[in-house]
């Protein structure tokens, strides 16, 4: 009995043994991008008059420089009222809605109050919605990589400890990086909004996470 208890613990010792588990990476930074909805809306006799007023606001905003702008496409939709149960067209509505963003909450809010002076009367709303600080994709490939280099970089480390304890050779098989997880914090809603200036949120840190898969290989 002795003599099987010896060889079966040596094959265990010659056997390969498979390690996989998960492991997060984090980092915390600010966000560097002040983002913002804008949605316009034009109330008028004629559908003409709706389109003539849309292409105003919307050569205005893309002439724009200091702000980067998503969108753009509007749409012109007759206004229906009714009277002694006949229904009339009285109107016309005509919106258009932008991404806005920018670096600087300065310029962002300059634009703003450039662009409520572009309204002409009391049958054009502007609103903005939505105002919050986001992590440009710059910025957040930027950290992911450096995430992932961290991780490639501690699994050799980790491989070697294990290789101390276990008295065996251990390498790194694989390692998988799965989603990117990022943690934002409740931004301002200004849903409504018609001021020429928005309350600008706080620049609250933000954290970025990957959670890669490692599988080790001790022989």
């Amino acid at each position: 009995m002795r003599i099987i208890a010896i060889l079966t613990l040596f094959s265990l010792s010659l056997s390969a043994v498979n390690i996989k588990f998960s492991k997060p990476f984090e980092q915390e930074l600010k966000p560097n991008t002040l983002q913002a909805q804008i949605s316009i809306t034009v109330i008028q006799s004629s559908e003409e008059k709706v389109s003539q007023l849309l292409g105003k606001f919307s050569s205005f905003i893309d002439n724009q420089i200091e702000i980067e702008k998503k969108g753009g496409n509007y749409n012109i939709y007759p206004q229906y009222n009714y009277e002694n149960n006949q229904r009339y067209k009285s109107d016309y509505i005509g919106t258009i809605n932008y991404s806005i963003s920018s670096n600087s909450s300065e310029k962002l809010n300059l634009f703003l109050t450039s662009l409520y002076k572009q309204k002409s009367n009391n049958r054009t709303n502007i609103n903005t919605n939505s105002l919050r600080w986001i992590m440009s994709e710059e910025l957040k490939e930027g950290k992911v990589d450096k995430l992932r280099l961290d991780a490639i970089l501690w699994s050799d480390v980790y491989a070697k400890e294990l290789s101390a304890t276990l008295s065996k050779v251990c390498e790194v098989a694989k390692i998988s990086f799965g989603n990117i997880g990022n943690l934002y914090p409740v931004f301002a809603e200004l849903a409504g909004s018609s001021k020429s200036s928005a309350p600008t949120p706080t620049q609250d840190l933000q954290k970025i996470t990957i959670n890669p898969t490692f599988e080790l290989e001790c022989k």
